[in-house]
């Protein structure tokens, strides 16, 4: 009889695995009510993610995890702070304009693409000034009226809250999100613990190697833009538009495509369509390096997730649960293919062809003299 079996038998046995299930089911539940207030902590955990290794190795070198944890925090904290402190003005100033200036640079670049003429759009005729103020009251209604003094005092509030919230998980998941760990355990049943200590390193070097990596990247690619926007192109907004373009690489497929249109409208209603074309080929180039040099130096392939699969993820993750669901989607996945990798494992040769291996270990002549025996029996 099986460890599962026997469990199964243990009187309440049954009662007490439907009780952990249901807990878990609720928690999805739950969290799933929640998704509105989940990106701070969300953020949180994958910082802490990233910087746990470097607690654990502090801590393994006799200094205390509180003091590991805070130490990190602190190293990580203060160049953030210092990098905000410094930019901070130039990006409140250039985002500020950037809205403002919103409905004229989309006026701008649909008279640039269009000469100017009306247009036939679904057999409506429209023009460009028609089609940018529907376009620009479509955005304000998604973002929820910003112009209105009352709701951007209270965007600024939640967003300092947010700020506010996630420093201060982070400290949190650094310090103790190793109990987490082995408190979540707790729910799975012991005859499964084995296979989870199995599972769960293989999705750690996974998810650690890819979100590190995604850090990285968004690092990166917005110092790299903004040095081309700026120092190359001359484009106004450029730093604005370089920081979205970096924390839009999260989102595969729709982020950097997103980042291109971005920088390309500033461009057209800046400099017209030659600008917005170079701008266009630039981006093209950075994203080309990014995938064939940098990708695999800084993430690996370690996710070996088909582009399909990845378009799929990230499109369900935004119908559930809006960007966030899109920024999630990829690791989920590439967490869940290596569960599956792991209960349903590829067959070996020998499996799939049994006879092959079988030839293989007979001398070629004495194969040959079968397979001709086998084709003379055929034809008689």
């Amino acid at each position: 009889m099986t460890m599962a079996r026997a469990a199964l038998c243990l009187p309440g046995g049954a009662d007490v695995q439907w009780q952990k299930w249901l807990v878990v089911v609720l928690a999805v539940v739950l969290l799933y009510l929640a998704r509105r207030i989940l990106p701070p902590f969300v953020i949180a955990v994958v910082i802490a993610y990233v910087l746990s290794p470097i607690v654990d190795l502090l801590a393994l070198r006799g200094l205390p995890r509180r003091a590991a944890a805070a130490t990190v925090f602190v190293a990580f904290l203060a160049p953030l702070a210092l990098a905000g402190a410094l930019l901070w003005p130039v990006l409140r100033d250039q985002t500020r304009e950037l809205l403002g200036s919103g409905p004229g640079l989309i006026e701008n670049s649909l008279v640039q693409a269009t000469g100017g003429q009306p247009f036939a759009i679904l057999g409506t005729e429209v023009t460009s000034r028609s089609l940018a103020l529907r376009i620009t009251g479509s955005i304000s209604e998604a973002l929820g009226r910003p112009g209105d003094a009352f709701h951007a005092a209270e965007q600024a509030v939640e967003a300092v809250v947010n700020v506010l919230l996630t420093v201060l998980a982070v400290f949190y998941f650094l310090m103790d999100g190793r109990r987490l760990g082995a408190y979540a355990l707790r729910f799975v049943p012991p005859e499964q613990q084995g296979h989870v200590a199995v599972v769960g390193p293989r999705i750690h070097r996974v998810l650690g190697r890819f979100l590190g990596g995604q850090m990285l990247l968004v690092a990166l690619m917005s110092a790299v833009t903004f040095v081309v926007l700026h120092f190359v192109f001359h484009l106004r907004f450029a730093l604005p538009v370089a920081i979205a373009s970096g924390f839009l690489e999260v989102i595969p497929v729709i982020g950097p495509i997103t980042a291109g249109a971005i920088a390309c409208v500033v461009a057209l209603g800046q400099d017209g369509v030659g600008q917005a074309l170079w701008v266009a080929l630039a981006y093209l180039i950075m994203r080309q390096v990014e995938d064939q040099f940098v990708m695999p130096q800084v993430v690996g392939r370690v996710l070996h997730l088909h582009p399909l699969v990845t378009i799929f993820a990230v499109l369900a993750g935004g119908a559930i649960a809006g960007v966030l669901g899109m920024v999630l989607a990829v690791p989920a996945t590439a967490s869940l293919k290596v569960v599956l990798d792991y209960a349903y494992p590829q067959p070996s040769i020998a499996e799939r062809s049994p006879e092959l291996i079988a030839d293989s270990a007979v001398p070629a002549g004495q194969l040959r003299h079968r397979h001709a025996s086998a084709g003379g029996d055929n034809g008689g």
